[in-house]
């Protein structure tokens, strides 16, 4: 079990340094690209960081733990709505422009109540889990072209600032060539961390005698959103909170589709009434407080931040109380 342990570590610290190579090289593509820095987060680095979790989905899914692959999607989402926007807030009061992250807001509770409908008769079938997929591209494409072309030239601007920020120093990131070779590096850190992740996590959740759907949901998402923190923290610092937030809402929306319908693709999903009425409506509980705060002064304070996290730790504690319940 202590190598279990060791090897679940050693995992997520893989992924954290991959995911970070990801975003940094991410954000130098969106620069060649010049898109604007709210597409940055929404998409390009958004869809960076989730790599882990879709990563651990096709690990998982070939080894027939798709119920871990669901697990960690949903769990991911409550941890970057609640924890990793709390720690953002704790930090710094995050301010945004709440024009440019309607569609995303929208998005994300749309497919949270999907999946909660999807998921009543407590299976996620491969042909449901094949649309969710689609659906995720179509909307990631849509997202991308919507913003670009709605792109001014201050926005272009943000985008060489900050990439200016991020290259500092760095002189792997100076050519596209150069940029390519850290993306890939970053690719393969997160595979072989997720890799890792799976086995240990795995091995984990049967010495301790829960599901592998309860790791999925807590230990193992966790892990996978640390890029998402990684990134969060990063923007709070550099006073660009909006592409934190955007990274955050888009991940989500890439968990809810992407992740939780690749997953379903591979092996037909089950889980516990107990599972599936307590995370969906605990995560559309949590994206509702995050939208009234948004929506009360257009900012969530440090107080505000602390009650997500909070709300986040109940949760943890309710999902190993459900486990015990259901065995």
């Amino acid at each position: 079990m202590m190598l279990d342990v060791v090897l679940l570590a050693f995992g997520i610290w893989l992924i954290v340094k991959g995911g970070d190579l990801f975003v940094s090289s991410s954000v130098r593509i969106a620069e060649f690209l010049d898109v604007p820095r709210v597409v940055i987060g929404t998409t390009l680095v958004s869809l960076a960081t989730t790599s882990s979790e879709l990563v651990v989905t096709v690990v998982a899914g070939i080894k027939g733990e798709s119920g871990l692959a669901v697990g960690n999607a949903v769990g991911s989402c409550m941890c970057n709505v609640c924890l990793v926007l709390g720690v953002m807030a704790v930090i710094r009061s995050i301010r945004v422009r709440l024009v440019e992250l309607k569609i995303p807001l929208m998005a994300m509770f749309f497919f949270a109540g999907l999946l909660l409908i999807l998921t009543w008769n407590l299976r996620l079938s491969r042909g449901v889990g094949f649309t969710l997929v689609v659906m995720g591209i179509a909307y990631f494409i849509c997202d991308f072209w919507h913003h670009r072309r709605a792109s001014r030239p201050e926005d272009i601007a943000e985008v060489r600032s900050i990439e200016a920020e991020v290259t500092a120093g760095n002189p792997w990131l100076e050519s596209r060539r150069k940029t390519a070779v850290v993306f890939a590096l970053g690719a393969v850190m997160v595979i072989g961390g997720s890799l890792l992740l799976v086995d240990s996590a795995t091995s984990l959740a049967e010495a301790l005698g829960v599901s592998s759907i309860v790791i999925g949901l807590t230990i193992v998402a966790v892990g996978t959103s640390l890029p998402e923190l990684v990134t969060a923290i990063s923007s709070v610092r550099k006073n660009v909170s909006d592409l934190g937030v955007g990274n955050i809402l888009g991940a989500n929306v890439a968990n809810l589709t992407l992740i939780v319908g690749g997953a379903a693709s591979f092996n037909e999903v089950t889980m516990s009434r107990v599972i599936q009425l307590l995370n969906f409506p605990a995560l559309l509980i949590g994206m509702s407080l995050v939208l009234w705060m948004l929506f009360s002064d257009r900012r969530i304070s440090r107080r505000e931040g602390v009650i997500l996290i909070g709300y986040y730790f109940i949760y943890v504690v309710l999902v190993f109380g459900s486990s015990a319940m259901g065995r």
